[in-house]
């Protein structure tokens, strides 16, 4: 059992970068816009077209995985069900918040049939998976609504924007911008530089160098100089990461190194702790003066999680 919900963990993820590499499938990015308001609805705009959504929406199932799952119940909505990566390990979410809440594993066949049996009056998901799952098949079974936004404030102003809160969300996000302008001062993150790595099974070594994903991004939005450089490194980088050899790890030169893992992806441990012991990494600078801090790559969910992420990054990073 445990061999089979990793491996589900570990497609989910092969299916998240094949996302990240591909841009959002077939489906066009698209920004979600209130057209208009109604007596009863509201008339959304989306990556599939336009959608009347209730304007108390009380049946709510959520195909966005955490980051949708934390948004929702931030802004006091309790979704019926919803995806996750692994409905054993819901990062930043207390038992009593999940308390109700049927979680299904997204890297998993998802059954309309059992979607339709929640008798749902919204469906809310990401491009992605609205798009794997089948948008008309969806709205056959409940208005449908896809969030196309790349970056988790994003995500959380579209999520917003469906539930009519849109400058709720706005005001949010300009709160956070500004606690990331105070973190970046507190830790004079012009003069930080930092290497950003992942060794995922198999010992395949990737270095980060930019967004979208969300820890690269934070630290390109604090102003945090990732090392290497990618104007001067010839790498072939996709989604803000080029995977590397063993023999090019000295590029991750930066003062601080900050590894990007997950304990429950099956294999990873024991793949980090074999390239640990490799002669070129026991030479990094960061290894060498105990700059090393790990953080949980899949553990930020939604806003909330951004927040969680600008207070470890700032505890780390402080001179």
């Amino acid at each position: 059992m445990r061999y089979r919900i990793a491996t589900r963990l570990w497609m989910s993820l092969v299916l998240v970068l094949l996302l990240a590499a591909c841009g959002n499938g077939t489906t066009p990015a698209a920004p979600v816009t209130l057209v208009e308001t109604m007596a009863d609805h509201q008339l959304i705009r989306h990556a599939f077209g336009e959608t009347q959504v209730p304007l108390d929406p009380q049946r709510v199932l959520a195909l966005g995985e955490e980051g949708l799952l934390a948004d929702l119940l931030d802004a006091g909505v309790r979704p019926l069900a919803s995806s996750v990566n692994l409905p054993a390990h819901v990062p930043l979410l207390s038992a009593d918040e999940l308390n109700g809440i049927a979680l299904f594993a997204s890297a998993g066949a998802i059954s309309l049939e059992a979607l339709s049996a929640y008798q749902p009056d919204l469906i809310m998901g990401t491009s992605f998976f609205i798009e794997q799952v089948g948008y008309a098949r969806l709205t056959a079974i409940a208005p449908t609504v896809a969030l196309s936004g790349i970056t988790p404030t994003e995500q959380y102003v579209a999520a917003l924007t469906v539930l009519g809160r849109v400058e709720t969300a706005q005001r949010e996000v300009e709160a956070f911008r500004a606690e990331v302008q105070a973190a970046a001062a507190q830790i004079n993150a012009s003069e930080q530089q930092v290497s950003l790595v992942t060794v995922y099974p198999g010992a395949r070594v990737a270095l980060w160098v930019d967004g979208p994903t969300p820890i690269p991004q934070m630290l390109r939005d604090l102003g945090v100089r990732l090392r290497p450089d990618p104007t001067t490194e010839e790498l072939s980088i996709r989604n803000g990461r080029a995977f590397i050899s063993l023999e090019q790890l000295p590029l991750a030169d930066g003062a601080t190194l900050v590894l990007l893992q997950s304990s429950v992806v099956e294999g990873e441990d024991s793949a980090l702790a074999d390239v640990q012991t490799n002669p070129l990494w026991q030479q990094l600078l960061a290894v060498q003066t105990g700059r090393v801090i790990t953080l949980d790559r899949l553990g930020y969910p939604g806003l909330r999680g951004q927040r969680a992420l600008l207070g470890d990054l700032v505890r780390a990073l402080e001179p």
